[in-house]
């Protein structure tokens, strides 16, 4: 590969990076040939093309309409019952054989059936205390491998050995109705006591368990599989199409409505050069014109009437393990502490999203440059954006008889105001063709 783009998310996730992936994908100056994925299975990036077509997509990349292929890498944990029900989904659509699109790396992690039901579990034994997951036990899987190794945890190339699946999934599914059975129904709020007894039923399902073996078996017979090394080796540009955002980085995010895994582009850049590497790395930030968390976790900026205003159209809707949808002014206090936390690998440009909904807010830009107050003493950052921060909003107004071009001479000037990161993607809509960007 001749150059490589990292996207990367600046905030807590939902920045937009589906659009932004299949932009570059589309680009006419750039022959994008390769979509890497890294992170989680959970991610739900959408697209919506200039053709008409439409699609979240998780673990296939965000160019698959556009033929590229897509190398799930090491760094990418995956689910083979999102593999099945995306495949399903994009055959709908009319591609004939999606896996003929799609390579794994032998080493991926694999989130089962019995890490979703320990995610949604652990989420209500917090009660009213929510630390927000989406659910799928991605972060379990995780979390799993790192306590005990290759024990209980399943990798990819073992999806094609019956036998370690059935042990392995047999040792899951054991290890969780032995942690849980009596804890949930002791500890759970009386209002969540069907979602847990649902659950947990599933746990003494011998059934369900031969379910998801039979369904194992039949993704591994699907499945192709190379390394990095040889991925990268081939001529062309790829992108890294990262999940999650970084203040939900397991360690630099705000504890503990955190996930599990690293989500700083210095971990991408780092799996590149191991995997001997030596060309152009891009790294590209994504975010929203506005702040938007999906659950739980600090957001100072958070407004209900302007919630209600932008949030239509952004496909989040409310469930258990995340919570409620929120929107607020663009946070440029949490923009930079984001960006402070990426300096071991500085970002190149910033790809500004959703800027189609701030033109719809009557040409008003919200934005947050400060908080009026500090922490307290003894007042972690992380309770005090959660609590006490006080955020002075300013409004600038973007002149409707702007074209692209002066939009995006604009806002990259009210941006350089704050911030010393070069805009070099507007999206004004939902499309490929609805991005204004400068060369890279």
């Amino acid at each position: 590969m001749d150059k490589v783009y990292v996207v990367t998310d600046l905030g807590p996730g939902d920045g937009g990076k589906g659009g932004i992936v299949h932009a570059l994908s589309c680009a006419q100056d750039d022959e994008v040939n390769l979509i890497i994925k890294r992170g989680g299975a959970q991610g739900s990036h959408g697209v919506r093309t200039s053709y008409q077509e439409s699609f979240n997509f998780s673990q296939w990349g965000c160019g698959t309409f556009e033929g590229i292929p897509t190398f799930c890498s090491e760094q990418m944990i995956i689910s083979p019952v999102g593999l099945d029900n995306e495949s399903v989904a994009l055959k709908r659509l009319g591609i004939a054989d999606p896996f003929l699109l799609l390579a794994i790396d032998p080493n991926c992690i694999c989130a089962t059936p019995f890490h979703m039901i320990s995610s949604q579990l652990e989420e209500l034994l917090l009660g009213k205390n929510p630390r927000g997951t989406i659910g799928t036990g991605v972060g379990r899987a995780y979390r799993m491998f790192l306590e005990d190794d290759d024990a209980l945890t399943l990798r990819a190339k073992e999806l094609q050995d019956v036998t370690i699946i059935r042990q392995k999934l047999q040792r899951q599914c054991d290890y969780y109705r032995e942690k849980y059975t009596i804890a949930i129904k002791n500890l759970v709020l009386p209002e969540d006591a069907d979602l847990a007894e649902d659950n947990l039923s599933l746990l003494v399902d011998d059934g369900y368990l031969q379910y998801c073996i039979d369904l194992f078996v039949a993704v591994g017979q699907k499945l192709s599989f190379m390394d990095l090394p040889k991925v990268l080796s081939q001529s062309g540009t790829a992108v890294v199409e990262c999940s999650h955002g970084v203040l939900t980085d397991a360690d630099v995010g705000f504890k503990p409505h955190v996930s599990a895994i690293r989500t700083l582009p210095k971990y991408t850049n780092e799996m590149l050069r191991a995997a001997d590497y030596d060309g152009r790395i891009v790294n590209l930030a994504v975010h929203r014109a506005y702040e938007i968390r999906h659950g739980a976790g600090p957001m100072p900026t958070y407004d209900a009437d302007f919630t209600h205003a932008m949030l239509p159209g952004s496909h989040k809707e409310e469930n258990r393990w995340q919570g409620i949808v929120r929107a607020g002014a663009l946070d440029l206090n949490l923009f930079r502490y984001a960006l402070e936390c990426c300096k071991a690998t500085p970002i190149d440009g910033l790809c500004l999203t959703w800027f189609d909904q701030i033109i719809k807010n009557n040409h008003l830009w919200p934005i947050c440059t400060r908080y009026k107050n500090t922490p307290s003493l003894g007042e972690s950052y992380g309770d005090f954006l959660k609590s006490t921060a006080r955020p002075e909003v300013q409004e600038y107004s973007i002149p409707e008889t702007y074209n692209r071009s002066e939009l995006f001479d604009a806002v990259a000037e009210i941006l350089q105001q704050h911030i010393e990161l070069p805009l070099t993607m507007l999206s004004v809509g939902p499309t490929e063709i609805d991005k204004i960007s400068q060369r890279i």
